[in-house]
């Protein structure tokens, strides 16, 4: 594994410790976020993640983290719908 590897996780890891209360606000007292907001986010971070894997050596450690955020803001996405 490259160093980059572990540096992109980390930063990610950071923007996912940042979103859970985000996720806490949406579902446990009806927040919302614009879904033109995290839909894009959500569907950017998926495309991100293919693209750790097109790598000649993949970044699969960034990959899982970045199919983490994706999945996040994609509950977003869905708990500010619900709550529209």
């Amino acid at each position: 594994m490259i160093w980059q590897d572990y540096a992109i996780t980390l930063i990610i890891y950071a923007f996912v410790i940042c979103t859970i209360p985000l996720v806490y606000q949406v579902f446990k007292k009806n927040g919302h976020v614009t879904l033109q907001t995290a839909i894009p986010t959500a569907i950017g971070n998926y495309a991100l993640a293919w693209v750790w894997t097109t790598f000649p050596d993949p970044l699969w450690i960034s990959f899982t983290s970045s199919i983490l955020i994706g999945t996040m803001w994609l509950l977003i996405s869905v708990g500010s719908w619900r709550n529209k």
